[in-house]
């Protein structure tokens, strides 16, 4: 049968409350479709076993408490302060008592030698006699002074306050120069690699004094590394 073209059939209405009850109802049902593939792929991942690092942590805390034991029951981190004043301060005490005893001793040795000495002399017979008994003494007197150079000096000369450059101008005096020669000629025969690399460090230093002050200025305005051009003339020669 061809439909009425003259009467259409008509629509029925449809309820917009209907329609939006029936939208909410696809989107929960799309909602919970959504969650259970979540639970089922969580369900799936294989969860790590801990077990076996948390056990290796606790044998390192195990440890680390131990040493920290051991640590804490050194007689030094029993000390406060104070303690460390008193026993730098016994410690210096002793050193100068050991030095003052030295030095009493090498001159009760001198004076036994020079008593020893005289007695003798007293009791030659003869000029030959007086003459090896002299040589003897002077031996023995020369021997003494170089024991007493060898214990005494070096402890003294470091015990002494280091303002006063006493060992510098004792080694200088020994070099027979000035103390600034004297390091030189230390420096240069202990290290002669490293005195020929400072002497030419200090010949391109004062050639390019300007610029290096001047990098110096721009670096510390910029407070960043800056390119520095330095000019080198074989240094070496000079």
């Amino acid at each position: 049968m061809e439909p009425d073209e003259e009467n259409p059939p008509i629509e029925t209405p449809v309820d917009p409350a209907a329609a939006a009850f029936e939208a909410l109802r696809e989107e929960v049902a799309l909602v919970r479709r959504a969650v259970a593939g979540l639970a089922a792929e969580r369900a799936a991942i294989e969860n790590p076993d801990y077990i076996e690092t948390l056990g290796q942590i606790a044998r390192a805390q195990a440890v680390i408490a131990n040493n920290l034991k051991t640590l804490a029951g050194t007689p030094a981190l029993r000390l406060a302060a104070s303690d460390w004043g008193r026993e730098i301060a016994a410690a210096g005490d002793e050193a100068r008592r050991f030095d003052r005893e030295t030095l009493m001793s090498t001159v009760e040795t001198l004076q036994r030698t020079t008593r020893d000495m005289t007695a003798s002399l007293r009791s030659a017979r003869s000029a030959n006699d007086q003459r090896e008994w002299l040589l003897l003494t002077a031996a023995g007197c020369f021997v003494a002074g170089m024991l007493f150079l060898v214990l005494v000096i070096g402890p003294v000369v470091r015990g002494m306050p280091e303002s006063w450059h006493v060992p510098e101008r004792l080694a200088a005096s020994i070099v027979g120069v000035d103390r600034v020669a004297a390091g030189a000629r230390l420096i240069g025969t202990a290290a002669p690699k490293t005195w020929q690399d400072t002497i030419l460090g200090y010949r391109i230093v004062r050639k390019n004094r300007v610029a290096i002050t001047r990098c110096n200025e721009m670096a510390a305005k910029e407070s960043k590394p800056v390119r520095c051009y330095l000019r080198i003339d074989d240094a070496k020669r000079e």
